[in-house]
């Protein structure tokens, strides 16, 4: 029976974005062509396609479904990408035809403003701060189940803040201290 559970989750997932996400779905999908067409790579992560293209100053992308890093990114570093972009894929599915004006174009300007940019570099402000990216960090970590391994993530992932501040001190149900 979990095999017919998992198989219907990615039926409702495709309808979903192909429905409610379809915008920013059609102009992944171009995108996808247009990278596979130069020879990109690409492999499935939660039901989302990850592309991985060749662009210099270029971090990652989520359009619907279709995922865009780039490929120079190696290790725990990756890892963390695939989440945080996982995450975008996630506020596709909720705000549908919203998401790229409410995502996609605060996104791109925190990301390219010559005035963010000095000063997430110069005031030391997170890229996470921004509600967009923090908010795509916390439904990547609840949709994929995974954890973080970059200290960037860790200590500031969380809209500028610890993803899990307070995590060595929680307890279980008869007080002991977790080992997690």
């Amino acid at each position: 029976m979990g095999d017919y559970v998992k198989i219907l989750r990615s039926v409702l997932f495709y309808i979903w974005q192909f429905t409610y996400g379809l915008l920013q779905n059609l102009v992944g999908l171009i995108t996808l062509a247009v990278y596979k067409s130069k020879g990109a790579e690409s492999e499935w992560y939660h039901n989302a396609l990850i592309t991985y293209i060749d662009k210099k100053n270029f971090g990652g992308v989520s359009l619907g479904m279709f995922i865009f890093i780039n490929k120079s990114r190696e290790g725990d570093r990756l890892h963390d990408t695939r989440i945080h972009e996982y995450g975008h894929t996630v506020q596709s599915l909720v705000l549908g035809p919203l998401y790229l004006l409410v995502i996609g174009i605060p996104s791109v300007v925190w990301c390219n403003l010559p005035y963010f940019v000095k000063m997430r570099k110069f005031k030391d402000v997170s890229y996470y701060r921004a509600y967009c990216e923090g908010w795509a960090n916390e439904c990547g970590l609840f949709a994929t189940k995974e954890r973080f391994l970059t200290k960037e993530l860790l200590e500031r992932g969380r809209y500028g803040r610890p993803i899990n501040p307070n995590r060595n001190k929680r307890k279980d149900i008869k007080g002991r201290r977790r080992n997690k």
